[in-house]
């Protein structure tokens, strides 16, 4: 594997791509295994699970067995649990925001965020989650979990209860706010090799800083990235990949206070069954909640597609927003860094501020039309010139964290604008 440094510098502050993709939406446990990187569909698989908090035994299971089977190459997931507060077996680290965000620990291994005898799975009291819409990261299959100090809960905004929780509107219902020490953990791989896995912790005095481990060849160990943006050509035995770190400060633009920092955490991204039991009640089982959602559950958003394989049978406005909503509205929002339009889900297409009025930063590429969503045209929209364009010097969205055109978004993005008749009034 050669690293190659790119002639960005930036201060050191955070490092959590803003976008990703979890190709056939794979779950493990705590002690599972690998993701099937080429895979391009999830079936469940039999292993034994738990739920804990703090620690202690909630009388649930995740629908009896847990476990997965991932991807065309049928990796199996061993045990599978879902974990809460103390315990780890960490031998340097306890999976903790560092006392110098400048000085983390080198090695993975020593973090106590991974299982001591094999770093490439999440520690045993971590819990391992999916999301229903998720981001894109120039198709890499993804791991998600985070590991939450002792005695500490998940705080979920309630918007008519808590108004003040949500200043930018409704729009922001069931998002999900992790305490302070809270450690979430993101591991990418391609055809079941890991190239990455990435830690972003929540600090003291309420600030996130984050840091990315690159995986050595063989796969024993990972070792902290410096902190500019750096791109490596990482060889799975099957191929080479073209992956690009992000620097410490870029994620700061799409993990972002008002969307939340997290990002992919919220109740209508959660609001899914996994292993025979909704991912929420799982939670809540386990004492993960201050308060628990209010229940019914906010919708789930539909999963635009699975990777590779062609988009259900559901509205192309549903899909095509669901997308938007995952990949795009943690800045194009009222209050966030483009605030100019807003792609959050349960924002109606006439207050988005995108149908037939101009965007801010002009054309792309060989196009003339500088308007947002050109309604039935989606060549000349921006929305989907810009997702268009692989160089983000070029105009790309995301401008940051991907470099590969995602085609299957295109199609469903082009599908849904070139069927809008008018724009609302």
């Amino acid at each position: 594997m050669t690293i190659r440094f790119s002639g960005f510098t930036f201060c050191a502050l955070l490092v959590l791509a803003a976008c990703g993709n979890n190709s056939g939406q794979s779950t493990t446990g705590a002690a599972g295994a690998t993701n099937g990187g080429a895979g391009n569909a999830t079936s469940a698989s039999a292993g034994s699970a738990g739920v804990t908090a703090g620690g202690t035994s909630a009388g649930s299971s995740a629908g009896g067995s847990a476990g997965a089977t991932v991807g065309s190459g049928g990796a199996n997931a061993g045990t599978a649990g879902i974990g809460g507060g103390s315990g780890g077996g960490a031998t340097i680290g306890n999976c903790e925001p560092p006392s110098d965000i400048y000085s983390p620990i080198e090695q993975l291994s020593q973090t106590g965020c991974v299982d001591p005898n094999d770093p490439t799975k999440p520690i045993a009291r971590a819990v391992t989650y999916e999301v229903n819409s998720p981001l894109w990261s120039d198709s890499a299959d993804k791991l998600r979990a985070f590991v939450l100090p002792a005695n500490s809960k998940i705080h979920v905004r309630d918007c008519a209860a808590e108004p003040s929780t949500c200043p930018a509107g409704n729009a922001d219902e069931g998002r999900w706010d992790f305490p302070i020490g809270t450690v979430m953990i993101k591991i990418f791989m391609f055809d079941q090799k890991l190239v990455e896995t990435r830690l972003f912790m929540h600090m003291a005095d309420d600030s996130w800083v984050g840091y990315n481990y690159q995986w050595s060849e063989d796969q024993k160990e990972a070792t902290i990235v410096d902190g500019d943006r750096a791109e490596v050509m990482f060889n799975t035995g099957l191929r080479t990949v073209d992956w690009h770190y992000p620097s410490r400060k870029d994620c700061l633009d799409c993990h972002n206070s008002p969307a939340g920092n997290t990002l992919g955490p919220e109740t209508a991204q959660m609001n899914r069954t996994v292993n025979g039991m909704n991912q929420i009640d799982q939670f809540a089982a386990a004492g993960l909640f201050e308060t628990p959602p209010k229940m019914p559950y906010k919708a789930g958003l539909i999963t635009p597609y699975q990777l590779g394989s062609p988009p259900e049978a559901t509205q192309e406005d549903v899909k095509a927003r669901s997308y938007l909503h995952a990949n795009c509205a943690f800045c194009h929002r009222p209050d966030g860094l483009y605030p100019n339009f807003d792609l959050r889900y349960d924002t109606a297409l006439k207050d988005m501020k995108i149908c037939d009025i101009d965007g801010i930063k002009g054309a792309v590429g060989t196009s003339q039309s500088s308007t947002i969503l050109k309604h039935g045209d989606a060549m000349d929209s921006l929305i989907w010139q810009r997702m268009n364009q692989a160089d983000p010097d070029s105009g790309r969205m995301p401008q940051i964290g991907s470099y590969v055109v995602d085609a299957d978004a295109m199609k469903i993005v082009g599908d849904w604008i070139d069927s809008i008749s008018a724009c609302p009034e």
